[in-house]
């Protein structure tokens, strides 16, 4: 059975409006704890985003009953909250008028986002994808999508009637600056370990790795870590054809492994 939607419009989506919504919902008696709680999501979500994402825009929200439907303008950014496997998530949705280019992909969508990628960022690659794209002539511009995941951050640009749908799902890479940059290897760990994102498994190559460091203070170096269906990889110098690459993981027992590839034009030699 479909949702009941109830329809707001505002000036735009800014705190005092969102409130407005949540107070009329309350007197209503509509606010049940599923849209209580995306609807308060929402709010602490978009309200650092810059004017440029609050006006014609489209906010819906997911509830127990009902779905809400705030609209500010003539929208030109969608966003919905839902529930999804670990709470709330927002999702943000561009509509282009005809075909996607690499026009399409703005700075101001991707404002107040930290990418995951230091090296290239998900805006970057999807640029990139989407030029390799235009190159093909049997590309059809005017029938795709690119869904872009970042850590929470979920963006969809699509035409009208998508059939093929392009994905930018970027890991985690940290750029180590010249040369080794131990403060920035504990930086990066203590935000996974706020975040949750922090495993048995990823921890113990953390700690090797830092027990390790005084031995990676050259240039062209990358080191890689597996653990706990992550991989995370930090780069030293430039990001290069003749880099060294460690790949550190964790066996049954979770004692530490390493593999060593090192890049020299297109072949790549392993060692143990």
């Amino acid at each position: 059975m479909d949702k009941i939607i109830k329809y707001f419009d505002e000036a735009s989506l800014d705190l005092d409006c969102l409130l407005s919504v949540k107070v009329q919902l309350h007197k209503q008696g509509l606010l049940d704890s599923q849209l209580k709680t995306n609807l308060q999501f929402s709010i602490q979500a978009i309200e650092p985003f810059p004017a440029s994402k609050r006006y014609n825009a489209c906010l819906m929200v997911e509830g127990d009953d009902f779905l809400v439907k705030i609209t500010a303008g003539t929208p030109v950014l969608y966003y919905t909250v839902h529930t999804g496997p670990n709470g709330p998530q927002l999702h943000q949705r561009v509509q282009t008028e005809s075909r996607l280019t690499t026009a399409s992909l703005s700075e101001s969508h991707f404002a107040g986002h930290q990418c995951r990628d230091e090296i290239e960022s998900c805006m970057e690659q999807a640029r990139k994808a989407l030029s390799r794209k235009t190159e093909k002539k049997s590309s059809h511009l005017d029938k795709m999508e690119i869904k872009i995941t970042c850590g929470e951050f979920h963006l969809t640009y699509s035409t009208h009637e998508p059939q093929q749908t392009l994905y930018i799902q970027p890991r985690r890479r940290v750029s180590l600056g010249k040369t080794m940059s131990v403060e920035k290897i504990l930086e990066t760990k203590t935000y996974l370990e706020k975040s949750g994102e922090m495993g048995k498994s990823l921890l113990t190559c953390f700690q090797h790795v830092l027990q390790i460091s005084d031995s990676y203070w050259k240039d062209n170096h990358r080191i890689m870590l597996q653990g706990d269906g992550q991989v995370l990889e930090f780069v030293i110098g430039k990001l290069n054809k003749h880099a060294t690459q460690d790949f550190f993981y964790t066996d049954a027992q979770n004692n530490v492994q390493k593999k060593q590839i090192v890049e020299r034009m297109w072949t790549e030699y392993l060692y143990d």
